[in-house]
């Protein structure tokens, strides 16, 4: 199974796609505004990740919400996606 991994750079409240991912991660920078993933809070410096079984894709859509605070807004997405 071959797959590509795609990079996303997140600055504003939005919600990104699975889009078919066979896994996806959220990592927020230490100097980043605390954000929720799905109402999940990520703490600085963590990563939120999810993983499909073998041959299962992820189609959800994940609501990213920043609250305000004195740094940036910063969330990196990464999702490992299929090559067709």
């Amino acid at each position: 199974m071959k797959t590509s991994t795609q990079s996303i750079y997140v600055a504003k409240s939005q919600v990104v796609e699975g889009q078919g991912c066979y896994a996806i991660s959220f990592f927020r920078p230490t100097t980043s505004n605390p954000v929720r993933v799905n109402g999940i809070p990520i703490e600085a410096g963590q990563t939120f990740s999810i993983g499909q079984n073998v041959g299962d894709a992820d189609c959800s859509a994940y609501e990213i919400v920043f609250t305000s605070g004195a740094n940036t807004n910063e969330l990196y997405v990464t999702r490992i996606m299929p090559l067709t």
